[in-house]
């Protein structure tokens, strides 16, 4: 382990001993090992030009262009979200980071953005507010990730060591308490340099990445990024498998924009072989058909009532 890896730990340790609860019984070498983390880091080659790098729930995709990498979203940390960048630059050799897409403002979507200080970050108008609102009572952000934290311990305690169950609820253990060491150190998120409020395009060579927003729906600043020359899409957290939509507020609708959004995406269906969600997870075109017409059902509710 390097002098870099221990003073992470050290810092995690010092965190855990803070948290109210936690007792020293639960705080362990063996349960914030970086080597174990390293272990748990998983790389999927999409194709020759696209990887998604996983941490359990964390996914930072990376595509090679002609200008250099494009990412898209940066994790839940700075500290994890390090690591990620040093297995891109593995499987690539290269790092000359352009741009960092973010899908939405989320923290587990924008937490790394600081990492790729090179590349311009780019994001809908309203991603800037959400990043911003987590300064607002950066207390109330700690005592939340505190309690995950601490029920995620609670799991591990009762989970067989280093079973599949063991190692999803360590890894969901780590992404919170690191998020929560980014906000004790007053770590400060980077904010986009790059906004739009409908839709924009980049250029980069060989490689296209049109976006839109969606409207307000998981977040208020959800897009969608597809990419015509490999025939994928990123959809954020819009959606999961069999096109359930992750909708979080169902008085505060953006009918308008999903209308829009849905006749954007039918242009291009017949272009699009893979769907990436916000997690890492590639869904098929068939998950993008039923989001579609699960939302285009809500207009029919709508209509009717």
């Amino acid at each position: 382990m390097n002098n870099k890896g221990s003073f992470i730990i050290f810092l995690v340790c010092v965190c855990l001993y803070s948290f109210s609860g936690c007792s020293s019984k639960q705080i362990t070498l063996n349960n914030i090992d970086s080597q174990k983390v390293d272990s748990l880091i998983k790389v999927q080659k999409v194709n020759d030009l696209t990887i998604i790098v996983h941490f359990g729930y964390d996914a930072v995709t990376a595509i090679k262009t002609e200008q250099g990498i494009v990412l898209v979203d940066a994790g839940i940390s700075t500290a994890l979200t390090a690591k990620y960048r040093k297995t891109i630059e593995k499987e690539f050799r290269q790092d000359d980071y352009v741009y960092v897409i973010n899908t939405h403002g989320h923290h587990d979507h924008i937490g790394g953005n600081s990492i790729f200080s090179q590349a311009k970050v780019v994001g809908h108008e309203n991603c800037q507010n959400e990043i911003s609102e987590r300064w607002t009572n950066p207390e109330k952000s700690m005592m939340r990730f505190s309690n995950i934290v601490e029920d995620y311990e609670q799991q591990l305690q009762q989970s067989i060591p280093n079973t599949a169950e063991w190692d999803d609820i360590f890894t969901q253990k780590i992404r919170y308490m690191s998020a929560y060491l980014d906000i004790n150190n007053h770590v400060t998120v980077k904010l986009p340099d790059i906004t739009f409020s409908d839709s924009m395009k980049l250029e980069l060579g060989d490689t296209t990445f049109e976006m839109i927003y969606f409207g307000k729906f998981h977040s208020n600043s959800d897009i969608m990024i597809y990419i015509p020359e490999i025939r994928m899409i990123f959809i954020g957290d819009l959606f999961s498998k069999y096109g359930r939509p992750s909708i979080n507020d169902l008085s505060t609708t953006d009918v308008v924009r999903w209308r829009q959004a849905i006749s954007w995406i039918e242009k291009r269906i017949n272009n699009i072989e893979k769907v990436i969600e916000g997690h890492g997870q590639i869904l098929s075109v068939n998950d993008l058909k039923q989001f579609n017409n699960n939302i285009l059902s809500k207009f029919s509710e709508q209509n009717n009532n």
